[in-house]
């Protein structure tokens, strides 16, 4: 028995870090897909750019289904190991066979049946990440209740998340134009990035073995259609859902642009990528404690809206780019980038976790997996609808496609497009998240003074 609900319970400094590593398996999956995905399909499978753009949308379909019925599975999960923690590594399994279909397809996948392969390997990698993460990040409701203490478990997300980077951003670039940058380069990236979400996944859920968690209620559950409709009661959940899509939208919007904007509009090659992505995850790691004391200091919420606003001021930065900027000037958006990425993922993800201890306070139900399956389907739409606009905005904007990786001229539309796309796409996403920021209210106070006696408040 491993059932622990203490509000003051201090986590095994080991177990967090466990916990944090896990975070690698999801984040590799999606700095690989959202930054060379879209240009692989359109570059070196001649998927026209508004089609690829339509098979990211389509796969998202299918996890609008997945995503809370893997949650309701994991809340009903007898087991040693708890509810959640079984999944992470039938999860981290299936999530690096789906990078390999993805970035290594058979030789018979051509032009004229990429898209329709595509579409059955996105659908694959949509499985292994909801298997892995919706019951990943419904753990950490259950491992503590302390307020701060999900702040410092979420700082080894965000440090791991970086770790991630470095291997998905940073070391893919240099692998891909060591091997050639052809569909050799990327078949070699998918090998070795599946490789590491594999190991990520077993090492959390070893590392986590001691990690406290919430047995499965006794008595009958409610049904799947219940627990749903009565999630729409909790309001900072939704209000937190929305805010997180457009944060994440405006991710997915950057993410799908920069490998184009580094080729196409700075005219440099994969390996800036790679300083680029190391600017960042430096900024980022160095800036992680700082949030920290922000956060006790002014609150979730408000360190929340000053992240988010940095970041929106970085976006808009890129409108002033071009090729004859020096890779300095270039380095700094990054770094700005870093710094306002670790408040945002730092502060966000710590926010989930209260929203559900705001459920079982007012409801008494144990369904951390429920809202965890919810806030991941959003969370992948938002993934899926960057790549997806992306792509159709290309498209109608002129953007030639290729099967060889060559450097097409494009037309001054399809540039101005890559612009819009980096720049004023997530500024304007994240200006609505802040927006947004102003109407949620569960502080430290309003989650401790909620019972079932209140639920009605």
């Amino acid at each position: 028995m491993n059932d622990i609900s203490k509000a003051d319970i201090k986590l095994p400094l080991a177990v967090a870090i466990g916990w944090g590593i896990g975070t690698v398996v999801p984040s590799i999956m999606f700095n690989i897909t959202n930054v060379f995905l879209m240009r692989f399909m359109t570059d070196f499978l001649g998927i026209a750019a508004a089609t690829a753009g339509a098979v990211f949308a389509a796969s998202k379909i299918y996890d609008a289904v997945t995503d809370p019925v893997m949650g309701t599975i994991s809340d009903k999960t007898r087991s040693p190991w708890g509810r959640q923690r079984p999944y992470l590594v039938l999860g981290a399994i299936v999530s690096g066979a789906s990078l390999v279909a993805l970035f290594a397809p058979p030789g018979w996948v051509q032009e004229s049946n990429a898209a329709w392969y595509m579409l059955g390997a996105l659908v694959l990698y949509s499985t292994g990440y909801t298997i892995f993460n919706v019951p990943y990040l419904a753990m950490p409701a259950e491992m503590t209740q302390n307020y701060h203490e999900r702040s410092f478990l979420m700082s080894w997300r965000v440090t791991a998340i970086n770790v991630a980077q470095v291997g998905g951003l940073i070391i893919a670039p240099i692998i891909l134009v060591s091997a050639g940058g052809g569909r050799d380069g990327y078949t070699t990236v998918a090998w070795v990035m599946a490789g590491i979400v594999v190991a990520a996944g077993v090492l959390s859920f070893t590392m986590t073995a001691k990690a406290p968690f919430h047995e499965v209620p006794s008595g009958p559950s409610p049904s799947f259609k219940n627990q749903l409709g009565t999630v729409v009661d909790n309001k900072p959940f939704l209000q937190l859902i929305a805010i997180k899509f457009f944060m994440l939208l405006a991710n997915s919007f950057s993410f799908g642009a920069y490998a184009y904007f580094v080729q196409r509009v700075l005219q440099q090659q994969d390996t800036t990528l790679s300083y680029m992505f190391a600017t960042s995850t430096t900024a980022s790691l160095l800036a992680i404690p700082i949030w920290l004391k922000v956060s006790k200091r002014i609150g979730k919420p408000h360190t929340l809206k000053l992240a988010c606003s940095i970041l929106a001021l970085t976006a808009f930065s890129w409108l002033l780019a071009d090729a004859d900027d020096p890779l300095l000037l270039i380095l700094l958006r990054p770094m700005g980038t870093g710094i306002a990425a670790a408040g945002m993922l730092l502060i966000g993800q710590s926010m989930l976790p209260d929203t559900i201890e705001y459920d079982r306070r007012r409801t008494g139900l144990e369904r951390a997996g429920v809202f965890a399956g919810i806030y991941t389907t959003a969370e992948k739409f938002a993934y899926a609808l960057g790549p997806a606009l992306t792509g159709v905005f290309l498209g109608a904007m002129g953007y030639v496609s290729g099967t060889r990786g060559a450097a097409i001229e494009q037309p001054e539309s399809a540039i101005t497009a890559i612009y819009l796309t980096i720049g004023v796409a997530p500024g304007v996403c994240l200006m609505l998240a802040v927006g947004m920021l102003f109407f949620y209210k569960l502080d430290e106070e309003k989650l401790k003074a909620t019972t079932l006696e209140t639920s009605s408040t």
